[in-house]
């Protein structure tokens, strides 16, 4: 859309500067000759300004494309960079609730070992009290 809007905008302004050059004189006088890809056309200076009128239109239709194609990438890109972060917010979150839980893992088998050490070291008590 940008380039369209660009090309647009750089046709329509050649176009203008071929019509400004060849302009000599009065309103109904002729402006010249104009010669555009093969074509010969001998407008007046009205006609000039008529073509001036319509090429200024353009020009801005061409600049809102640009603009209004610039503007929907620069959201885009905007929205994406957004996304991004909420996922590696989101990720962060995941990775300390991670720790969290391997952290309480860690802290149950250590009291779990020792509770099975006590034990098994309180079997071996028995065991030597019984004989």
């Amino acid at each position: 859309m940008i380039l369209l809007g660009l090309l647009l905008v750089l046709g329509l302004g050649g176009l203008a500067l071929a019509a400004f050059l060849n302009n000599d004189g009065l309103f109904t006088a002729p402006a010249g000759t104009v010669e555009l890809f093969g074509y010969h056309a001998d407008p007046t200076v009205g006609q000039v300004f008529v073509v001036g009128a319509a090429a200024g239109a353009l020009v801005l239709v061409g600049l809102m494309m640009m603009f209004g194609g610039a503007g929907r990438r620069a959201r885009r890109r905007m929205a994406a960079r957004r996304e991004l972060q909420s996922q590696r917010a989101e990720m962060r979150d995941l990775q300390r609730r991670h720790d969290d839980i391997q952290s309480e893992l860690a802290a149950k088998r250590t009291v779990e070992a020792d509770r099975a050490a006590a034990e098994a070291e309180l079997a071996e008590e028995e065991r030597v009290a019984v004989r």
